[in-house]
């Protein structure tokens, strides 16, 4: 034999050594590739059944609505509804305006009858402007 040829030979046979695990690795990954792909399709073909029986019913529920009349009714209930939250949102924005005026105004009139009712004097925890803190007010409503 020729050196040629044994170069030739040798060359074939790293080849061929290096595609064989290759193959084996390719047969494997599609292998695999064919199980997943077959749940999937059956997955998918459940999903499709599952949302066609779905579609049916609605369409079901949906023609004996109308065929009823009910649709209207419930058209009907769900404007009542909205009319019925606005007026809310506009009671509550009320309501809201007037705590903001009141709730000030009634604490200075409840911080003044309790200065009247003290004492002129000035207790032991008032602060500097003359006015109990919070937490002392709720002390000395507790406590009367």
């Amino acid at each position: 034999m020729e050196s040629w040829q044994v170069a030739v030979l040798v060359l074939v046979a790293v080849l061929v050594g290096a595609l064989l695990p290759m193959l084996v690795q390719l047969y494997s990954v599609l292998h695999t590739l064919h199980r997943v792909v077959d749940k999937v399709a059956k997955d998918a073909e459940q999903m499709t059944v599952s949302i066609h029986r779905t579609a049916d019913r609605v369409d079901r529920i949906t023609a004996a609505l109308e065929k009823d009349g009910k649709v209207e009714k419930a058209m009907e209930g769900v404007a009542a509804l909205s009319s019925m939250v606005l007026q809310l949102r506009d009671t509550v924005k009320v309501a809201s305006a007037v705590g903001a005026a009141v709730v000030p105004a009634v604490g200075a009139a409840v911080r003044a009858w309790h200065g009247a009712h003290d004492g002129a004097g000035a207790e032991p925890g008032e602060r500097g402007g003359g006015e109990a803190s919070p937490a002392e007010e709720i002390r000395k409503e507790v406590a009367s």
